[in-house]
């Protein structure tokens, strides 16, 4: 996949909220489900208190979509959305292929990735607006599987009152490139340290339910 392919997926991994009005708060929920990409299986698997309505995940051709919030579990261990409050929503992107430069490696590859989001292309690419002008590029670390960005964009995209600092993360499962993205709706907590732990731990839960 080039890097013009996979700024589309960061676009796509910025995500929109999706509406879970008129739901079952416990019908369709899941804290694991698999999706289809490109032929292959990945398994998205929730972080500790999240879930994942099934009838907000979108596969197309152009691979598959998660979209996650808070959640409970009900009295038989069932995971709920009923009156829950939402403090973040995540979202995985699955391609379907994996990153560029896969061949040489997941180190290189990554190393290849981290070095393409600091460009201005890249940083642009991070954004939710796509708006040049108000995307800041926080910070960007690289583990042993995945690249993480702590991004800024003051321009006002949805309606909700989610902060304008959020994570996102980049790693390659099963063969396949998957962006995550965590956005917190507390504005007064400007380092968004609690929303950097979510993101952490959805890496870890991503390749535990997809071991090899």
């Amino acid at each position: 996949m080039t890097f013009a392919k996979l700024r589309i997926l960061l676009v796509l991994g910025a995500g929109g909220v999706l509406s879970a009005c008129g739901f079952s708060p416990t019908e369709g929920i899941h804290r694991e489900i698999t999706v289809k990409a490109g032929g292959a299986s990945v398994v998205v698997a929730a972080p500790e208190g999240f879930c994942i309505d099934e009838r907000t995940v979108d596969q197309s051709r152009a691979g598959a979509f998660v979209f996650l919030s808070d959640c409970a579990m009900t009295q038989n261990a069932g995971p709920t959305i009923a009156r829950v409050p939402i403090s973040a929503v995540l979202t995985a992107s699955v391609s379907n292929s994996g990153l560029p430069g896969g061949g040489q490696g997941l180190g290189q590859a990554l190393a290849d990735l981290q070095a393409f989001l600091q460009t201005p292309i890249g940083q642009a690419s991070l954004g939710k607006s796509g708006n040049m002008t108000t995307i800041s590029l926080l910070s960007l670390t690289r583990t042993e599987n995945a690249v993480i960005a702590f991004v800024e964009d003051t321009t006002i995209t949805t309606t909700t009152a989610e902060s304008p600092r959020f994570w996102r993360a980049f790693t390659e499962v099963g063969g396949r490139l998957v962006a995550l993205s965590a956005t917190g709706y507390n504005r007064y907590d400007p380092d968004q340290a609690r929303i950097e732990q979510i993101i952490m731990a959805f890496i870890a839960s991503l390749h535990a339910a997809n071991p090899g």
